[in-house]
């Protein structure tokens, strides 16, 4: 795993834009670095745990998808940034995209609950305020996952 590299900036518009960046295996033992990576990463900037605990359980949903599915040679790439009122969290894998319809929106329902599989996208999507997937068929595929932040010390989103 590349080790992890956070870079605090302002954006041209003069915002803060503070962000970090990991680049791991198709393994999945490299996930868990990655979730703990983002964890410490939120709480160090005071983020609300039950924001944390929801962004990095769908974050390791979407890293599960493409350690399982994306079957490509190229490391996975995880941008986490926060903005002035979101933590924004982006899983980009180098892998065979998919074709056609998926079922991917608002209505996404969870499987009956004897099903062993495809969970995945419908907890990802419930447990974040922004949700989206973009894929390229043999070119890869981007998920991006958001949270409105709450803050654990009572501060309003804007004093990021």
């Amino acid at each position: 795993m590349r080790e992890r590299q956070e870079d605090e900036r302002e954006e041209s518009d003069g915002k803060s834009l503070k962000s970090v960046d990991f680049c791991i295996p198709r393994d999945p033992r490299s996930a868990g670095l990655v979730r703990e990576g983002v964890c410490a990463f939120a709480r160090a900037r005071g983020i609300c745990e039950d924001d944390v605990a929801a962004l990095v359980t769908a974050l390791g949903e979407a890293l599960a998808n493409a350690i399982e599915h994306s079957r490509a040679e190229a490391p996975i790439e995880v941008h986490c940034e926060i903005r002035t009122d979101q933590i924004l969290a982006t899983v980009r894998d180098g892998g065979v995209g998919f074709e056609g319809d998926h079922p991917i929106g608002l209505d996404l329902e969870l499987p009956d609950t004897d099903a062993e599989r495809g969970r995945g996208l419908p907890i990802m999507r419930f447990l974040t305020d922004t949700f989206s997937i973009q894929t390229v068929p043999g070119g890869g595929t981007a998920v991006v996952l958001g949270r409105y932040v709450r803050f654990s010390d009572g501060r309003p989103a804007a004093a990021i």
